[in-house]
């Protein structure tokens, strides 16, 4: 009997032995500088234990295998790019795989106010997606009301949410579509587009006019001014005369001219009553909250101060209008 209790404390004791070493024991150090891990969707640790065992990064896929299980990593393990350096213990190797601090992130921000194809160009910039791809889908109406835009959206503006954006893996164009149209129904949902003041709008032409306001107002101060504007002159039957609405028609990035604004296209709101079609650009929050919550004012004009400050000259009248207008030139010269 005493014989049997050796065996089996001797057998304790030569596993806890081997589940330590799987656990502290310091792989080789095969090479110098960094390794850099892939660890798909759905891997199974058997596939890890692979990639990991070809590059050199453990000395015994068994061991490896123990320690994960020991650890419960098994069916723990995160999709995603690690970093991993020679000479480390399992459970160091195991530590980065299932931590987000030696996982290689992929970023790219944003702004509040870009189009599509501005968001097509920093995709490509930052995280390497085609654009002419983005752009395609982003027109592509079957797509787009598949993962839920509304029913009335012809294109992506509007609903592509301005964040930054963090991936562990590298998405697809359809992927990041999808993530920024779900951020947009986070932030911005559907009960919050339908309790604004604005019973004229529905909640498609309020996202419409918080683009124009995300595009017009240069301080933070000013957007439910504006919004106050464009509301007074859609309830008076008067003309947008939005500037960015008739650059964003005809694709351009420069200051408009007289010669522009003659040109008919759905989004003149000099020539054409009313809201553009849609958005022109994927507004913020605060334009979007300044849009469904304007100010009551009597101003129906508004000028660019040219001053430097941003601001813009507020006015009820056209003959006040035309005494800003002079005050901006003067400003500009000066």
């Amino acid at each position: 009997m005493k014989k049997l209790s050796a065996i089996v404390a001797l057998a304790a004791v030569i596993g806890l032995a081997v589940v330590l070493a799987s656990l502290f024991w310091k792989n080789p150090a095969n090479g110098t500088g960094e390794v850099v891990i892939f660890v798909p969707k759905g891997a199974s640790l058997s596939s890890v234990t692979d990639s990991l065992a070809k590059h050199d990064l453990i000395r015994s896929k068994l061991l490896f295998k123990l320690a994960a299980r020991f650890e419960g990593a098994s069916s723990a393990l995160q999709p995603g790019n690690y970093r991993m350096n020679y000479g480390l213990s399992n459970i160091d190797i195991l530590t980065r795989l299932l931590g987000t601090e030696f996982a290689i992130i992929f970023e790219a921000t944003f702004p509040e106010g870009s189009t599509i194809r501005k968001v097509a160009s920093i995709a490509k910039e930052k995280l390497g997606l085609d654009s002419a791809m983005i752009v395609r889908l982003s027109h592509d109406t079957a797509f787009l009301h598949s993962i839920g835009a509304p029913n009335e959206a012809m294109t992506a503006e509007g609903f592509l949410f301005p964040d930054t954006y963090r991936f562990y893996l590298m998405m697809t164009p359809k992927e990041l579509l999808v993530r920024m149209l779900a951020r947009f129904k986070e932030v911005i949902n559907d009960s919050m587009l339908a309790e604004g003041a604005l019973e004229e709008l529905s909640p498609y032409e309020v996202l419409t006019l918080a683009s124009i306001i995300e595009a017009e107002a240069k301080r933070s101060d000013e957007r439910d001014t504006i919004a106050g504007v464009y509301l007074n002159r859609i309830q008076m039957g008067m003309k947008l005369d939005a500037d960015p609405t008739v650059q964003y028609g005809l694709g351009l990035t420069r200051p408009i001219t007289h010669d522009d604004l003659l040109k008919d296209n759905p989004y003149n709101t000099y020539l054409n009553e009313g809201l553009p079609p849609g958005p022109i650009n994927n507004p913020g929050k605060a334009a979007i909250l300044a849009a469904l919550h304007p100010a009551h004012h009597n101003k129906i004009y508004f000028v660019a101060r040219r001053d430097g400050s941003g601001g813009h000259y507020f006015s009820r009248t056209a003959a006040e209008q035309e005494r800003a207008i002079k005050a901006s030139n003067r400003n500009e010269a000066e």
